[in-house]
């Protein structure tokens, strides 16, 4: 019996490539080989035979898969057992011992050896050589990306042999041989050319069980393409479908309640503010996107930033060989007639792969809000109706070429574009606040005449990677990100008469130019049985910020020097981090330790009072940012895990310049260039039973606790400032569930209940003591209909809660329906959505303090119904364009 089983596994041969591409999950579990197995058939439907001399139940290995190949799932484990595998047919894997291989080896004596080609020369990678005795399979092999291939065989002379080589896309080639005396100790069959097949590769589909919702490692994972209301919309109103995340209407992120989330774009930090990643997620379509990542406690691998966490965004990726493409287009009607589309393509061959897409979104959007105030015994009641004319832009194009086996080198180049004018009309009535009677009316309309942001990065990488565990990333990135915008003001006062009491008329003029320039580098490597992660980077920022503020009269334009003035600040973070994690049978421990020095200065070329009349402010700080985690996993389905770490919010770029930007006559925006980075702590308890149940529980205490605030500047204004007002706890209980009523239906719950305390200090003895409880649900459920038809059902609910300093805001809550049916094979899909179906999403809060009390109410045009076509075709079987981090992962989430 060990003898059949010996030869069955010298380099057996995988018959196909759909055998390949099968895909295995489990969550973080120790288990003994032989349940590995079981679970894998389970799963993928494969076979097993091994002998119990080689498998025994006492060989334990811990597994932590989410939709890995099981060919990656087993060479992760089995290595560490001196064994291996080999595919003997599509579903059959045969288990082998190195150690009989290397005894079987010896009296195998003749070597096997070629090489693949195609007619023209080119290498054949990974093709697939099988060795026959006659009409019996006896042994083959896999070449490797250089088309070479050797295995041993024992010949027996004067037998009839047939070596056999394939690969998809070609016609398979025969070679025959007879063995003698002279040849029997190696047989070398030199070049093996292939010819293409005459006929068109048909095209493949391939599909998974992938859900909507998944766990990968202490991360919730929100699989995008699989939600069918979240097609169609944009990058940022995606986001706000996510577990536990929430959207303002100030487009400020917050994650379980609580803001200062870090944004990242396939692991890289995107450089820009909430107010500027706001404007790229615009100009990102969701259909180009596959899943949002949450991260509640990232580790020391990664940059500190997010008090709150990390949310991942990935965009979608093609796996497969050869070449694929694919568009989407739909139509969005609201207050206006809108148009998406996304192009993308990929294209694999040998070791080079080339990818890029393309994605806009054309047509106005509708903005009304409002905020009526009461101040110094008069109320202010001010409504604005606010239309966006931008048209947004994004695209991608990159290359990955394999050097060999274990290098790899890529570049990748993003830019985002947004262009195009807007108007808003604010009209502000003015009385007495013990009366109704409206005294005088504000009129000011703001007509931004030209408006331009650009952002361009550039991201070279090369990376090592062995069979051994060691990886060596280096990264080195060049960003851009400039904005331009005109704008042309008119304030008219008119009594209630009609009469006009003043009409001034100004334009602002403003450029920002921010440039980022970095470079990291990772260590892994396998250390104590454990895994130990290291790494360095620096970055660098200039932004210079020119604000100019003219007084428009019929004798001419003439430049306000207290509103006018240019701004430059540089900005050098250098950091390292070590991480460290192991397994100690069913417990995993992780620890790391990150170190981050910063140095900045900010120059006004004028003096400014709001800078204490300083022209030049310097920093510099140096902080360290320790994690640690530990799980259990006491049996197959249930985990455990808790994890503490610190987290910093860097103030936006923009924030620090204090320039003042004029809404109107009556408020205007205004930086600080004394604002502190604010610093948390962060406790989370969690707990997963088989994916489909996931409970968090987290703390956080954040010090130095800053936000954008609403105050008072005099008897009649107000000014919207960002300050550091004192100290914010957070505690969050989540759920998300998933649940199967029946074959046909699926159900999706996340819920989360939350608490805040903001105790504040706004100045001048008007300190404030705010708590609030407050909740947040969704539920999706799909449902798979007679005549290949899907429909799905969003419902969305937000509990009054605390939000920024002092403002709280009432409950929102809005119903989506959406209806899919795949058309052309399965190849193109139509989509037809409602979103918003009765307008729940309208918004309305207060907030004061002594001296103002503010209502505001403000609506985005959220009902719509979109209909979109999207259409792919590929090719072929293969890895898609390499996950990599950027360097520039931290210093683009703080262009405001």
């Amino acid at each position: 019996m060990k003898r059949i089983i010996l030869i069955a596994l010298i380099w057996c041969v995988c018959f196909t490539a759909f055998a390949q591409d099968k895909k295995f999950s489990l969550s973080q579990e120790t288990l003994s080989l032989p349940s590995l197995f079981k679970k894998i058939q389970a799963q993928c439907g494969y076979t097993f035979v091994y002998s119990d001399e080689i498998v025994s139940d006492t060989m334990m290995v811990t597994v932590n898969a989410n939709r890995l190949p099981v060919s990656e799932v087993l060479a992760n484990v089995l290595p560490h057992r001196k064994l291996f595998y080999q595919m003997l047919s599509e579903s059959m894997i045969v288990i082998g011992s190195e150690n009989l291989l290397k005894q079987q080896d010896a009296t195998a004596k003749s070597l096997l050896t070629g090489e693949v080609l195609e007619n023209d020369g080119a290498v054949v990678p990974f093709a697939t050589v099988t060795l026959f005795q006659d009409t019996t399979q006896i042994n083959g092999a896999i070449a490797n990306e250089k088309g070479e291939f050797q295995f041993y065989q024992s010949l027996r002379v004067g037998a009839a042999y047939l070596l056999k080589v394939s690969s998809m896309g070609f016609e398979t080639a025969q070679v025959s041989f007879f063995p003698t005396e002279q040849n029997r100790s190696s047989k070398a069959f030199g070049k093996i050319k292939l010819k293409h097949k005459a006929r068109v590769l048909k095209e493949v589909n391939i599909s998974g069980a992938q859900k909507v919702i998944e766990m990968d490692g202490s991360n919730i994972v929100f699989n995008v393409s699989k939600s069918l209301t979240a097609q169609g919309t944009n990058a940022l109103e995606l986001l706000s479908r996510a577990p536990g995340v929430t959207v303002g209407t100030d487009n400020n992120i917050a994650l379980n309640g609580k803001g200062g989330a870090a944004v990242l774009i396939d692991g890289k930090q995107t450089y820009l503010s909430n107010r500027e990643i706001a404007e790229l997620l615009k100009s990102m379509s969701a259909s180009e996107i596959k899943s949002i990542e949450i991260m509640n406690s990232p580790s020391a691998k990664y940059d500190a930033a997010g008090t709150a966490g990390v949310i991942n965004v990935k965009t979608l990726k093609s796996t497969m060989q050869g070449f694929s493409a694919g568009f989407t287009t739909g139509l969005s009607y609201g207050a206006y007639l809108r148009n998406n589309q996304d192009l993308f393509f990929n294209y694999r061959k040998n070791r080079l792969n080339v990818f890029g897409n393309y994605s806009h979104f054309i047509g106005y959007y509708s903005y009304l809000y409002g905020a009526d105030r009461i101040q110094e015994g008069k109320f202010y009641d001010s409504f604005t109706d606010d239309v966006d004319k931008r048209n947004k832009m994004g695209s991608r194009l990159g290359a990955d070429f394999a050097i060999d086996k274990k290098n790899t080198v890529g570049i990748l180049l993003n830019g985002n574009f947004i262009f195009g004018g807007g108007i808003t009309d604010t009209q502000t009535d003015i009385g007495v606040a013990q009366s109704n009677q409206i005294d005088q009316t504000l009129s000011a309309i703001n007509d931004y005449y030209q408006q331009q942001t650009q952002r361009y990065n550039v991201n070279l990488n090369y990376k090592y990677e062995d069979t051994l565990g060691n990886i060596i990333n280096f990264d080195a990135d060049y960003g851009d990100f400039t904005k331009g915008a005109g704008n042309l003001q008119t304030n008219k006062y008119t009594a209630s008469n009609g009469t006009v009491l003043s009409d001034n008329l100004y334009r602002s003029l403003n450029a920002i130019d921010i440039g980022l320039r970095a470079v990291k580098a990772d260590y892994t490597t396998k250390l104590w049985k454990g895994k130990l992660e290291t790494g360095l980077k620096f970055s660098s920022v200039s932004a210079d910020n020119d604000s100019k503020f003219l007084e428009v009269k019929p004798e001419g334009e003439f430049r306000d020097p207290d509103r006018s003035n240019r701004f430059v600040y540089q900005e050098e973070i250098a950091n390292a981090y070590v991480n460290y994690q192991k397994t100690f049978g069913k417990w995993q421990l992780q620890g790391g330790l990150r170190v981050e020095n910063t140095a900045s200065k900010g120059e006004l070329d004028e003096i400014s009072v709001v800078a204490g009349n300083m022209k030049v402010t310097e920093r510099n700080y140096t902080n360290w940012f320790p994690f640690f985690s530990a799980a259990i996993k006491p049996s197959a389905h249930h985990n455990f895990s808790l994890s503490y770490s610190k987290r910093i919010d860097r103030p936006a770029y923009q924030n620090l310049n204090p320039f003042i930007y004029l809404l109107d006559e009556l408020s205007y925006w205004q930086g600080n260039p004394f604002l502190a980075p604010q610093i948390s702590h962060r406790l989370l308890l969690q707990y997963a039973y088989k994916s489909s149940t996931i409970i968090g529980l987290s703390y956080t205490h954040t010090n130095n606790f800053s936000v954008e605030v609403t105050d008072v500047v005099d008897d009649t204004k107000i000014v919207m400032v960002p300050r550091n007002l004192g100290t914010q706890q957070h505690l969050a209980l989540t759920l998300t569930q998933t649940l199967s009523p029946a074959k046909w239906w699926n159900v999706i719950f996340n819920g989360t209940l939350f608490g805040l305390h903001n105790d504040i200090d706004f100045g001048g003895g008007r300190k404030l003591d705010l708590k609030q409880l407050a909740g947040r649900m969704n539920l999706q459920q799909t449902f798979k209909l007679p005549y290949g038809f899907n429909a799905e059902v969003v419902g969305i609910y937000n509990s009054r809660k605390l939000a920024g300093a002092n403002q709280f805001p009432r409950a929102t809550g809005q119903i989506d329906l959406g209806l899919q049916r795949n058309l052309m094979n399965d190849k193109a899909t139509l989509r037809l959505i409602f979103a918003d179906i009765y307008k729940g999403t309208k918004a309305y809060s207060v907030q004061s303090v002594d001296g103002l009390y503010i209502r505001n109410y403000s609506y985005f045009e959220t009902s719509q119904v979109r209909l979109n076509f999207s259409y792919r075709f590929s090719s072929g079987n293969s890895k898609g364009p390499r996950t990599r981090s950027s360097a520039l992962e931290n210093e683009q989430g703080r262009i405001k």
